[in-house]
C-alpha cells in the first residue's frame, strides 16, 4: 500500500476492508452489505499476541465469525476449522495477501520482532491452503 493507512478513520478502514473482500465475510462469505449484517474488523494476529494496529493485519468479518474465531486459532488453523467443522470456504487468498502485506510492512518498517517469524510462517501456511 502506498498511503499511510494508520491514519485512516475507523469508517475508512472498514470501507477499505470491505472492498478488499468483495463485501463478504472473509471466513463464511456472508454478504456484509445486508441490512442485518454487522461487519467488524478482524485482526489476523490478535493484539493480545502482539499483532499491530495496521490495516495489513485486518480483514472484514461478520461479528459471528469474529466471536467464534476468538484469539486462540492462527489464521491457518481457523481456515481449516471453517472448512472441516463448519462446512465453509473462507477467502484464504485474501488472508494470504493480507499476511504477505503485513510481512512486507514489517520488513520495510522494522520492529514487531515478537511476531515477525510467526507472520512469515502463517503467510506460507495460508498460501498452501488457497484452493
Amino acid at each position: 500500500m502506498t498511503r499511510d493507512t494508520r491514519q485512516m478513520s475507523t469508517e475508512a478502514r472498514m470501507e477499505h476492508l470491505l472492498e478488499l473482500g468483495g463485501n463478504s465475510c472473509t471466513w463464511c462469505g456472508y454478504d456484509l452489505t445486508k441490512t442485518n449484517a454487522r461487519p467488524v474488523r478482524d485482526t489476523l494476529v490478535p493484539k493480545v499476541k502482539g499483532g499491530p494496529s495496521r490495516l495489513e493485519n485486518e480483514v472484514a468479518a461478520c461479528s459471528s465469525c469474529n466471536q467464534k474465531k476468538g484469539h486462540s486459532d492462527s489464521p491457518s488453523q481457523w481456515i481449516e476449522t471453517c472448512r472441516d467443522q463448519r462446512g465453509l470456504e473462507p477467502n484464504a487468498a485474501l488472508v494470504a495477501d493480507q499476511l504477505d502485506a503485513l510481512d512486507a510492512a514489517i520488513q520495510r518498517d522494522g520492529g514487531m520482532r515478537k511476531i515477525r517469524d510467526y507472520v512469515t510462517r502463517e503467510a506460507k501456511r495460508v498460501r498452501g491452503l488457497v484452493q
